[in-house]
């Protein structure tokens, strides 16, 4: 036996068995060498006369039959004959040095497979592979004729006891029959019912869909598609057709045969696997920009907020300080939602009541969604407790509402309802990415205009909007997806024209014992210090404002523009400092290198981070910096003198208690 390297080029892995007929002593073992050389796995045997040919054939029966003419004693013709009547459909192929008319007749006349002249004997390995591609195409062929002669006797009980759905249709797309699978996938109570739906234009959410297919089976005989149905209780359905034209022996005409499957939730995976990979790329920019951005946006507010201070109350420059502060919040909101879809935003969790959430943010929207909108909430009395940012998540319901009345210009009715959910592990509903387990749902659903799949496929993104320029941001539904995706929980929507829309928002299940929210820390009236503090920030604006506003308020105040000159302020003041403000992302040292630095050399000293989004907080290790206050980008210089003086105010109370 010949064996093939890993590549063979074989069809089978089963070895062909050949059988080589000729006197010539060399003829066979080169024909080997050929088809060793190429890889091929075969057996082989050899003839050379025609008593060891019959004799051969009975005890091992042959794929193929190799004859090398001329053979002594035994013409071309007699050995093909022969070769017929012992191996009846057994390729043959001849070898010859010459094919004189009548070697050409003989080889015509009992339909041998292939002719090479010993000049081309290079050709015998593709040659005996087609031959053998020949075989396989026969017994599959055989195999088909015989499988269609029980078809017959099978066929009523294949397609009425298939999952998959199957019909007959007219070319005209008229129903002649279905199976009860496919009632089931569009939500028929039985093939009676459906039937009596006519025509299968009915099923398809866009008719000119069903008119193209039915061009194409008259035009190729078969037809591949995936499509969007529509089932009888009006829900949109996916699916994947694979329709062949069929004759009818009766009636002697075409029609159609379509397999059709349910792949609703496969698509919706789909969708949203490419949704979220091309998302991650626009989140990673959008961060990006607003970590930047928010830096120099801390500084504007800053410095406005000085101004505001330093100028008397009803004065021009006040005013235009005032102005420059309004808008600088409104550039903060923009970088807050960027952070928001890009999930790098710091957040405050916490356990909560979704319910208690929901209606508290409800009633703040009765105003904002108008006297034409009937707003009805549906709320389960046996809510899972969340895990979340309160604050997140009332800016998820006031998007959404905001939205759903966006769409409703002429007033309907918006529904606001809670509900507990559970993915199993090896569910298919979930999407990719978002762990098994248990929700709570909040969903919002509208009667408004709906929205076509091209806008569905966007939906999500930031800065797109169908709304009219001036109208909206486009950054509402963006930051709905990324505030759930930092939360660990997802997002879905459904949504047709003319029907209106539903979204279902995902929120990870807690489970907690308690409701347990967290207090808000009261605000001290005096601000004032006389502590001596570090404060390391790479951005200039940020790091004088922070300076000037701290002097004013009676701090010592040491700066450093990067982490390798915080760590050499602190060696040189290390006795006089009581609190270091470091940036996560300083350069050269990070704020973390360098609180470790100080931890060595002082453990005492008050340390609070400055971080712009939640990426930099994730990079400070639980372990060492467990507790440690963050004051987040942009910030007023209210909100820095406060974080301040809570830091070590509570440094002080710690120590006493030791």
């Amino acid at each position: 036996m010949s064996k093939a390297p890993a590549k063979s080029a074989s069809v089978e892995t089963k070895p062909l068995r050949l059988l080589f007929v000729g006197d010539d002593p060399k003829a066979a073992p080169d024909c080997r060498r050929l088809l060793d050389n190429s890889g091929m796995v075969f057996r082989a045997d050899t003839a050379r006369t025609p008593e060891d040919f019959a004799r051969q054939l009975r005890e091992r029966p042959a794929d193929i039959i190799l004859f090398h003419c001329p053979i002594a004693g035994w013409t071309s013709g007699d050995a093909l004959a022969r070769a017929h009547d012992l191996a009846p459909g057994v390729p043959l192929i001849v070898v010859s040095e010459t094919l004189s008319e009548q070697l050409a007749a003989e080889c015509l006349k009992w339909g041998v497979a292939d002719y090479i002249s010993q000049d081309q004997l290079s050709r015998l390995p593709a040659a005996v592979l087609r031959t053998q591609k020949e075989i396989s195409l026969r017994a599959a062929e055989r195999r088909a004729r015989a499988a269609l002669r029980d078809s017959e006797a099978r066929y009523r009980s294949l397609v009425e006891n298939a999952t998959l759905g199957v019909c007959g249709l007219a070319m005209d797309g008229q129903i002649l029959h279905v199976n009860a699978a496919l009632a089931r996938i569009l939500g028929y109570p039985s093939e009676k019912e459906l039937r009596d739906a006519g025509n299968a234009a009915s099923f398809y959410r866009d008719p000119r869909v069903h008119q193209d297919l039915l061009a194409q089976y008259r035009r190729d005989r078969r037809a591949d598609a995936t499509v969007e149905w529509i089932r009888q209780d009006g829900k949109t359905i996916t699916v994947h057709t694979l329709g062949w034209c069929a004759r009818d022996p009766q009636r002697g005409n075409d029609y159609i045969e379509v397999i059709v499957e349910d792949v609703t939730e496969r698509s919706t995976l789909e969708r949203q696997l490419i949704q979220a990979q091309k998302f991650e790329p626009i989140g990673q920019l959008a961060g990006g920009i607003a970590h930047d951005f928010g830096n120099m946006i801390g500084a504007i507010i800053g410095w406005a907020d000085v101004g505001v201070e330093e100028t008397p109350p009803g004065s021009r420059l006040r005013s235009h300080f005032e102005k420059v502060r309004h808008q600088a919040d409104r550039a903060a909101a923009l970088t807050r939602q960027l952070l928001a879809f890009s999930r790098r935003q710091l957040l405050e969790p916490c356990d909560i009541d979704l319910n208690q959430a929901t209606i508290e943010t409800l009633s703040l929207l009765e105003k904002v969604i108008g006297a034409n909108i009937q707003i009805t909430a549906n709320l389960s009395p046996h809510l899972a407790i969340v895990r979340a940012d309160p604050a997140q998540v009332e800016r998820v319901l006031m998007n959404l509402c905001i939205n759903a009345r966006d769409a409703m210009p002429h007033g309907g009715s918006l529904t606001v309802e809670t509900t507990n959910v559970a993915f199993p592990h090896g569910s298919s509903a979930h999407q990719p990415a978002v762990r098994p387990g248990e929700y709570a749902m909040l969903s919002v659903t509208d009667t408004g205009t709906g929205m076509e799949a091209a806008i569905l496929d966007r939906i999500f993104e930031p800065f797109f909007t169908t709304k009219a320029i001036g109208k909206g941001t486009g950054l509402g539904l963006a930051t709905v997806y990324g505030i759930l995706r930092q939360h660990g929980g997802f997002v879905q929507v459904d949504s047709a024209p003319g029907i209106g829309t539903t979204f279902r928002a995902y929120f990870p299940s807690s489970h907690a014992a308690d409701l347990s929210l967290s207090p808000v820390a009261g605000v001290r009236a005096a601000l004032h210090g006389s502590e001596t503090l570090l404060i390391a920030e790479d951005h200039d604006g940020l790091r004088q404002l922070a300076q000037d506003t701290l002097t004013k308020l009676g701090y010592h105040v040491l700066v450093a523009a990067d982490g390798e000159q915080a760590v050499n302020e602190f060696r040189a003041h290390r006795h006089r400092i009581d609190l270091a403000l470091l940036g996560v992302l300083l350069p050269k040292l990070s704020g973390p290198e360098v609180y470790a630095h100080i931890s060595r050399v002082n453990p005492d000293v008050a340390v609070i981070f400055a971080a712009a989004d939640h990426s930099a907080v994730a990079s400070l290790h639980p372990a060492t910096h467990q507790g440690l206050p963050v004051l987040q980008k942009p910030y007023a210089p209210r909100d820095l003198a406060l974080k301040v003086r809570q830091a070590l105010d509570q440094h002080a109370r710690l120590a006493r208690q030791d």
